[in-house]
């Protein structure tokens, strides 16, 4: 029975950093059968191939080729070395394969971070992507903090707001129009605001990030005068100011995005005031951007058409 010949442990030992250029040099060479075919093939001096053949050898403490005058030949320890390398450059292209299965294809997962408030607005968005691409598996985490796409295994952050500065890419998804909402219950008691000042005298539920990135006109009236506006509630949970605002506890500034089925049913009625609100951003940060893969653009994508599409909606 024959054996392969192999490397001995000691010669691996001895050997903790390889070259692996010098290595796939040795391999191409070998398939070659000769340095000078060699040099042709990869477009590299004679000289140079030579010398770090020699290195590699050195590195060993072996001889690995033979060199005669039209071809070469392995030693023993060369044909070791040879199917190694037969067995590296098989991985090598079966990684690449994968990684371009997983960089090119609609497969694999996709590990998705969202406010929990936001999943009720695009659950039929995620349904109709997931059924689109039966083999990609969503794994979709909700809670109501920041996230970074490079401490955390998320491919896709989405976030509202104003957003918090990041060297990963941020892309824009949508700015969603909002409103201020009451219930009809709360505008019988309480009466129905004209103007923006009139809310001055109103219960008002309101979102901390609505504070933190100042949209309000807090300080002035049209004539100039001091303007106190002083929330009943300050919460920071869209689902707790929705709630609250339900309950007839005061009024709101909502998406309108999230309020479109209350009004529908009743539940809410939207005040038109003097004063339009700044959209509410929408935006998404994931790695690299040159190396983002198909899938998560295809998500972003798909996302953002919804919502742009759903922002167009008159509630």
């Amino acid at each position: 029975m024959e054996h392969s010949p192999r490397l001995s442990a000691r010669q691996l030992r001895q050997s903790p950093r390889i070259d692996l250029n010098a290595l796939m040099l040795f391999y191409e060479t070998v398939n070659a059968r000769s340095i000078n075919k060699a040099a042709t093939m990869l477009d590299i001096p004679k000289s140079t191939i030579s010398r770090r053949l020699r290195l590699l050898e050195e590195q060993f403490n072996s001889t690995l080729l033979k060199r005669g005058a039209r071809s070469l030949g392995l030693t023993e320890t060369g044909q070791a070395l040879y199917q190694r390398c037969e067995r590296i450059v098989a991985e090598l292209e079966k990684a690449n394969l994968q990684t371009a299965q997983m960089q090119d294809g609609m497969s694999g997962v996709l590990r998705i971070s969202m406010p929990s408030f936001f999943v009720g607005w695009v659950s039929d968005a995620i349904a109709e992507f997931t059924r689109e691409h039966p083999v990609l598996r969503l794994e979709i985490e909700a809670h109501n903090r920041h996230v970074d796409v490079a401490e955390e295994p998320f491919d896709v952050a989405i976030h509202f707001g104003k957003p918090a500065e990041t060297f990963h890419p941020t892309r824009m998804l949508a700015e969603l129009p909002r409103s201020f909402y009451a219930t009809p219950a709360y505008v019988a008691e309480h009466g129905t605001p004209q103007r923006y000042t009139d809310l001055a005298s109103h219960e008002l539920i309101v979102h901390n990030f609505q504070m933190r990135d100042k949209i309000f006109p807090w300080l002035k009236q049209k004539d100039g005068q001091p303007l106190v506006l002083s929330p009943r509630v300050v919460a920071n949970s869209a689902v707790v100011i929705r709630d609250l605002v339900l309950s007839s506890l005061g009024i709101g500034l909502m998406p309108d995005i999230m309020c479109r089925s209350d009004v529908s049913t009743g539940a809410l009625v939207q005040l038109p005031l003097d004063w339009e609100s700044p959209p509410l951003t929408a935006s998404a940060t994931y790695l690299a951007r040159r190396y983002a893969p198909v899938k998560t653009r295809a998500f972003l994508d798909h996302l953002t058409t919804f919502l742009r599409n759903r922002a167009r909606i008159e509630p």
